[in-house]
C-alpha cells in the first residue's frame, strides 16, 4: 500500500521494480481546510482532481497488480485485514497528528516481518513546504514499542523512514 500518491510516481515506481503481486495506492486528492493543514500539496481541488487522473493514466498498465483507491486513509485501512500486507509507504500528511493516526491505522495491517516506511523524516516548519511533526509522531510511536527506526540517506533533507515489524 502507499498512502498519498500525489500524481502516481512512485506508485508506477514501485511497479516497476518490485515483483510483489499487487499494490493499493490511496489518496483522496481532497483540498484539506488550510487552517487545519499547511502543507505545499494542500493545493485547490482542481490540482487534486488533475492529479488523480495523471495517476490513473500513469497507473493504467499495471491495472492486473493495481488499485486506485479515491478514498481517505482511514476508510481505505477498514477494506484491509490485519496482518495481511508486506508492505506499507506513508506519505500523506505531514503534521504529527495525521501521520500518528495514518502509522496507528496501517500498522497493524502489516504482517509479522513486513515493513512500514514512510517520507519525510522530519520536523519544523519549512516556509515553503509547510508543517512537518513526522519524525515525532514516528519516534513516538515506535519508541513506545521499543522498536528501532531506520533511515535513507541520499535523498536529504527529506529522507525516509522504515520499520521492520517483528516476527514473534
Amino acid at each position: 500500500v502507499e498512502v498519498g500518491v500525489q500524481e502516481g510516481r512512485f506508485s508506477a515506481h514501485i511497479l516497476e521494480h518490485w515483483q510483489g503481486r499487487f499494490l493499493y495506492s490511496v489518496d483522496p486528492w481532497l483540498r484539506q481546510d488550510p487552517a487545519r493543514y499547511a502543507d505545499v500539496a494542500n493545493l485547490p481541488q482542481k490540482h487534486h482532481d488533475l492529479f488523480h487522473r495523471r495517476t490513473m493514466a500513469r497507473l493504467a498498465r499495471y491495472r492486473d497488480r493495481s488499485a486506485i483507491w479515491r478514498m481517505m486513509s482511514a476508510e481505505a485501512s477498514c477494506r484491509i485485514d490485519d496482518d495481511q500486507l508486506d508492505f506499507v509507504y506513508l506519505d500523506a500528511r505531514h503534521d504529527v497528528e495525521g501521520i500518528r493516526e495514518d502509522i496507528e491505522l496501517w500498522f497493524p495491517k502489516v504482517g509479522p516481518g513486513g515493513l512500514i516506511s514512510g517520507h519525510d523524516y522530519l520536523d519544523g516548519v519549512l516556509p515553503q513546504f509547510g508543517v512537518f511533526g513526522v519524525k515525532t509522531a514516528v519516534d513516538q510511536f515506535f519508541g513506545a514499542m521499543g522498536l528501532p527506526v531506520a533511515t535513507t540517506r541520499d535523498d536529504g533533507p527529506f529522507i525516509s523512514w522504515i520499520v521492520r515489524k517483528p516476527v514473534a
